[in-house]
């Protein structure tokens, strides 16, 4: 099969779903959005779609999980509302105002092109409903395990540049040496967009998941030969996907406007992590607020993580703790600032004080001396 087939076929697979989907309740009845065919590459035009009906539908899940195990990649109906989503994307300007330090809370970064939304079950209530999603569990339950849970939650801006910065790759994050090649675990991540994208766009090389590869990052000619599977994801705000990391994938540059996007990532917690997010704290405990939480049955509080650690020493559950600093020199000449300023400050207080003192000392005197003897007071 030629490239132009392979994308061909694949587009009407998803014509195909769309149509398994037609009845299903969905407010405009459709899944995903057209498949469009530009030369080698399709690119996925994310309708924004509504489910009506949250309550475990029967055979949405069954056909969004049908074509997650085929392409490692799949277009959701809308999952937030109108507000919601607005909330959400004000949630995450007001994160994305000024960097993380000391006594305020922003964004976090460590690299020039994102900045990151870290923590994200505590920035919006958006975030926990999206986590505890019906559609999403009735799916991971299937893809992933009975066991999954959310293990991390967290999003980012990418900043308008045109540089490529961000190339092909499939996730690592399980320890490998632990782990069979013919039983690569699980791992998927839910995509929301919280602002059009029409550039700087998710890719993804669909089926790439299957068998699962080593994962590493993939030239440009490794990857070639498989662009007649390559998808595109475009959409406005609000728009929704889910992808197996184990695929390829990137953030396609050039980036015309700034792209914020939530990503919620979900595995079986029995897999070991790799050393080197255990050294940097990724995969801690998640932190919540409890002002967000719904009302929550026993699934939903394991996919958030209560008690799971519970036996383990105190150090394992430590959020954002890590074993190993970026930037360490940075941060020492950040700290020392700090210190020199709060000294200067406090050589600042303590002269006030001393001023203070000295002031009310003269006012006292002047008070306690007798008034001077005129003449008229002679007289």
């Amino acid at each position: 099969m030629t490239r132009r087939d392979a994308s061909d076929g694949e587009a009407q697979s998803c014509d195909t779903t769309s149509q398994q989907i037609h009845g299903a309740r969905l407010a405009q009845e459709q899944i995903a959005g057209p498949w469009l065919n530009l030369g080698a590459v399709s690119v996925c035009l994310i309708e924004v779609s509504k489910v009506s009906d949250n309550n475990h539908p029967s055979y949405i899940p069954d056909s969004i999980y049908d074509v997650l195990t085929r392409d490692g990649i799949v277009a959701l109906p809308t999952m937030l509302d109108a507000d919601a989503l607005v909330g959400l994307q004000d949630s995450f300007e007001r994160v994305l105002e000024r960097p993380s330090f000391n006594t305020w809370r922003g964004y976090e970064q460590n690299e020039k092109w994102r900045l990151l939304v870290e923590d994200a079950l505590t920035v919006d209530p958006a975030v926990v409903s999206l986590a505890l999603h019906p559609l999403l569990k009735n799916v991971l339950r299937r893809y992933i395990g009975p066991d999954f849970v959310l293990t991390e939650a967290r999003g980012w801006r990418t900043i308008r540049t045109h540089a490529d910065f961000h190339g092909w790759h499939n996730d690592a994050w399980y320890e490998e040496t632990r782990v069979e090649s013919h039983a690569r675990p699980r791992e998927v991540k839910l995509a929301v967009y919280l602002t059009d994208v029409e550039s700087g766009y998710f890719s993804y090389i669909s089926g790439s998941h299957r068998p699962a590869c080593e994962p590493r990052h993939w030239s440009p000619g490794e990857v070639a030969p498989m662009l007649g599977r390559r998808r595109d994801m475009l959409g406005p705000a609000g728009s929704a996907f889910l992808f197996d990391t184990a695929g390829i994938h990137r953030q396609t540059a050039p980036v015309l406007k700034p792209r914020n996007v939530l990503f919620l990532n979900f595995h079986d917690p029995a897999t070991r992590i790799q050393e080197l997010d255990r050294r940097h704290g990724r995969y801690r405990p998640l932190l919540l607020n409890a002002a967000f939480l719904p009302t929550m049955d026993d699934e939903d509080r394991r996919i958030l993580g209560f008690g799971a650690h519970a036996g383990r020493p105190a150090a394992d559950c430590v959020v954002g703790r890590a074993d190993a600093r970026r930037y360490p020199i940075l941060h020492n000449a950040i700290r020392l600032a700090l210190s020199g300023r709060l000294e200067i400050q406090e050589l600042q207080r303590q002269g006030r004080r001393i001023v203070g003192g000295l002031r009310r000392r003269l006012t006292r005197a002047r008070r306690a001396a007798p008034a001077p003897i005129t003449e008229q007071t002679a007289r």
